[in-house]
């Protein structure tokens, strides 16, 4: 039977089939002859408490006074209460849950029974309805409380150790609730199947479209509670209730498959710009391995990233408050605020999806807002250090939550102290060091845009590699000497200094702040947070099955690439795969308690198979999206089973879920790709009909030629220009060390985070400063001030705003691409255009070419 308050959102079969799960309450159910209103205080006179079943649950009814209610408080408090199977034929619908923990405060005699009276007031009266929490104190008192709204607390407590998941995730769970149902199957298929392929569609376009499995999330719930109302009962309809980890599992089943998968985009570069025939079962082989191998690392790696508390997987916390908030309709008082969760999601989903017409379609210079460069457009200097496109970024404010969160994710999820790490890593390299590199002409930056993406020649014009190749596709040293050698404008340069710092002093970072938590985590002695422990009364899925995932994977990527001849060999798919079996853990550790990306695995793959595969461009591209992807799918599995989790989703149902969708959206993917490089008349060209020019494919393509072709040996290695760069590779062990000798001795040195500081600038350039200056202040307003001034505030909304926005924009973004963009083209006016005519829009340099019409050595002299 449903409770109508003040528990109404936990049936009677849901307490009844506890078991020792919650040792820590004591349950009392109320008989009553007539029904409660809900927020109604418990008033009715009590007559005598009885034990009800023999493993001690009390049953109060009738006529009492309260000394003897409290009495039998008192004595029931001592001794461990658990629930009986005997509940499961009670009549009784009302429950009261008094924890263990007040047993101090029953001396009072009436606090029992009657302490809650107070917190279940009307809403139309006080709008604070405070459903009596699991722990037994309201809300209003714990999770939303000033002074213990930021409390840790310890493991063997009944909630998380942690605010940040208190606030948004309940320490309960109902194993009673239908999952594993054919709703769930349909439901999460048709958005794997849809999502996937209308994302890979719109992936080969420019302009592209992104459906975001946010997306999926807010469709899915109107779809499942339709399905649960409208279809009869029976096995494709168990109930009429469409429940929250039925929601969750149809979420992850969409974060898994919605991505367009990294091998799409090697498909497209060996087909349509290496002129290689398509072969059906190496491109479904391709992308089968790439996107199974980061599932089978993913759980091997669960050990350690998703089992203990400490790994709290922010970017996980808002997709938990949103479905919270969907399916939750308690509202607590917070900081005078009463305005639910839900209806605050609502306002401000609604309203940042039109506002995102104007910095998205309506005024889109709001979206960069480099106003100062608008000014005075020319000027070359003030372009380059408050510009957006090719420039430093100085003009810091932009309008466009898209922007905000183009570089590091929403800031709303990132720690106060991990946000001062990347604003000071972002001025200090780029603000700073930058530009004393690029106005002293080191590397000859200055003939170059400041900061720019892209590898340049000898004349300032994008490096041409066509002119360095043979028709067979080798390298043409003649040419070469006769062409030029390549260059990196300043902020290039600088990213993959850093880069190199972090591949390695990511290691000594996390063996000295976190080993011995890894060692007692592979033990299996680490203490384990109530989450950990409802898990546990799961059957888990066994290590072997992922190992033996990754295992097969293995000897499938050996097999495609012996036997469709993409010059990759077996020792180098090994390579390829043990990178991202060493970086999983490090880089998941870091993302996991501060919601930072340190994976720049991109690079480091990209350069190693420069060395190992000169000469040999589509194996430098295979080596480079094996490694790559192994860690970014593999941590996005990560994240969705830390999802799963914390909504106590059965582990098994959950490796199903995962497993088919990923199956099923990579076999989607694949073909779509195929479809359409072998259908579309003049895809992946700039005649490309649609605007279907295949601008990653294009993308992989060059790269590929750059360091497949020309490889690091002439740019990187000791004597050439940027050989200077590889002392990286030691500077990041060495400051790590330094940073962690001087926390010794001042604890506060400890909130310095290398690998934070280093890893943010992944995306840096095309990523610029008002990415991070704006984002900035949005982490300092609500991490650094509300969160410690208004934390009961910041515990009620600050998630659900993060998932608001995100969600504004992804839903804002699909209607003008499909309602306005795609039919009637982009809206023509200076305030679309003002910020195309400047000298940072066209990266105008800061020197002009000399007479002689190149920079760099005397033509002809590089080797």
């Amino acid at each position: 039977m449903g409770f109508e308050s003040p528990n109404r959102l936990f049936p009677l079969s849901f307490w009844a089939a506890r078991g020792g799960v919650y040792p820590n309450f004591i349950l009392i159910f109320i008989a009553s002859r007539r029904p409660i209103h809900p927020g109604e205080p418990f008033e009715q006179p009590i007559s005598r408490i009885t034990v009800f079943g023999k493993l001690g649950c009390l049953l109060v009814s009738g006529q009492a006074d309260d000394k003897l209610a409290g009495r039998w408080l008192i004595a029931a408090a001592h001794s461990t209460v658990f629930a009986a199977d005997a509940l499961r034929t009670s009549q009784s619908p009302y429950l009261l849950i008094i924890p263990r923990i007040i047993r101090a405060g029953l001396a009072g005699e009436k606090e029992g029974m009657m302490g809650l009276q107070d917190t279940m007031t009307d809403e139309k009266k006080s709008s604070t309805i405070q459903e009596p929490s699991l722990n037994g104190t309201s809300d209003a008192s714990s999770i939303l409380s000033d002074s213990r709204a930021q409390d840790i607390l310890p493991y063997e407590a009944d909630d998380s150790p942690f605010p940040e998941v208190r606030a948004v995730v309940k320490p309960v769970d109902d194993r009673l609730l239908p999952v594993n149902t054919v709703r769930m199957w349909v439901i999460g298929m048709v958005f794997t199947i849809v999502g996937s392929g209308l994302n890979q569609f719109f992936s080969l376009r420019q302009p592209s479209v992104t459906i975001s499995a946010l997306v999926a999330q807010l469709l899915a719930f109107p779809v499942g509670c339709a399905w649960a109302q409208w279809v009869p009962l029976g096995w494709f309809n168990p109930d009429r209730h469409f429940n929250i980890k039925e929601h969750a599992l149809i979420t992850i089943m969409s974060n898994v498959s919605f991505g367009s998968a990294a091998a799409t985009q090697v498909i497209e570069a060996m087909v349509k710009f290496y002129d290689m025939p398509s072969h059906g079962g190496f491109e479904i082989l391709l992308m089968i391995t790439t996107q199974l191998f980061g599932f089978g690392l993913a759980g091997m790696a669960a050990r350690w990233l998703v089992g203990p508390a400490t790994m709290i997987w922010p970017q996980v916390l808002s997709n938990a408050a949103l479905l919270s908030t969907l399916h939750s309709r308690q509202n607590l008082m917070a900081d005078g605020w009463i305005i639910s969760r839900l209806r605050f999601f609502m306002i401000v989903f609604v309203a940042g999806a039109i506002w995102y017409f104007a910095p998205g379609y309506l005024f889109t210079a709001l979206s960069t807002f480099s106003f100062i460069c608008w000014i005075v457009p020319d000027n070359v200097v003030v372009n380059q250090l408050f510009g957006q496109k090719t420039g430093l970024g100085m003009s810091l404010l932009t309008f466009d939550w898209a922007q905000v969160v183009y570089a590091n994710q929403s800031p709303l999820l990132v720690p106060f102290w991990a946000g001062l790490n990347v604003i000071g890593s972002f001025v200090l390299f780029y603000w700073i060091i930058c530009p004393i590199i690029y106005y002293t002409n080191t590397w000859y930056s200055a003939y170059l845009p400041l900061l720019n993406p892209d590898t340049f020649d000898n004349t300032g014009k994008p490096y041409n590699t066509s002119r360095v190749m043979n028709t067979d596709g080798t390298f043409n040293v003649e040419a070469y000497r006769n062409y030029s050698p390549m260059f990196l404008p300043a902020g290039y340069a600088m990213t993959y200094s850093v880069a190199f710092a972090n591949l390695t002093g990511i290691f000594v970072h996390v063996a000295l702040y976190h080993g011995k938590d890894l060692v007692e985590q592979w033990k299996g002695r680490n203490a384990k947070d109530v989450h950990a422990r409802i898990m546990d009364t799961y059957e888990s899925v066994p290590w072997w099955w992922f190992g033996g995932i990754t295992v097969v994977m293995f000897a499938l990527s050996i097999v495609a690439n012996e036997v469709w001849r993409t010059d990759l060999p077996a020792w180098a798919v090994l390579l390829a795969y043990l990178l991202p079996i060493i970086y999983i853990i490090p880089v998941g550790i870091i993302k996991a308690i501060t919601n930072i990306s340190s994976n720049q695995l991109n690079l480091i793959t990209e350069f190693i198979g420069g060395y190992a595969f000169l000469g040999r461009p589509v194996a430098n591209m295979a080596f480079k999206f094996y490694g790559y992807a192994g860690v970014s799918q593999g941590l996005e599995f990560v994240a969705d089973m830390k999802l799963a989790h914390y909504l106590h989703i059965a582990p098994r149902t959950l490796f199903v879920a995962q497993g088919m969708a990923t199956l099923v959206g990579a076999v989607v993917q694949c073909g779509v790709t195929v479809f359409m490089i072998t259908r579309i008349r003049g895809v992946c060209t700039p005649e490309a009909e649609g605007g279907f020019t295949c601008p990653h494919g294009q993308v992989t393509y060059s790269s590929s030629l750059i360091w497949g072709v020309l490889g690091p040996d002439r740019n990187f290695s000791p004597g050439q220009m940027y050989g200077n760069l590889l002392w990286f590779f030691l500077v990041g062990p060495a400051v790590v060390v330094i940073t962690w000798l001087l926390g010794r001795r001042w604890k506060k040195v400890n909130y310095l985070s290398w690998p934070v500081a280093f890893g943010a600038m992944s995306l840096v350039p095309p990523a610029t400063g008002i990415n991070f200056s704006s984002w900035w202040l949005v982490n300092v307003i609500f991490n650094g001030v509300i969160k410690r001034r208004k934390p009961a505030w910041w515990s009620k909304y600050n998630y659900v705003l993060s998932a608001a926005l995100d969600s504004g924009v992804a839903v804002s973004t699909v209607i003008i691409f499909f309602c306005i963009i795609l039919p009637a083209g982009s809206l023509k006016w200076w305030g679309n255009t003002v910020y195309k005519n400047t000298a940072d829009a066209h990266g105008v340099p800061y020197n002009r070419l000399p007479d002689s019409g190149y920079f760099g050595p005397a033509m002809g002299t590089w080797q």
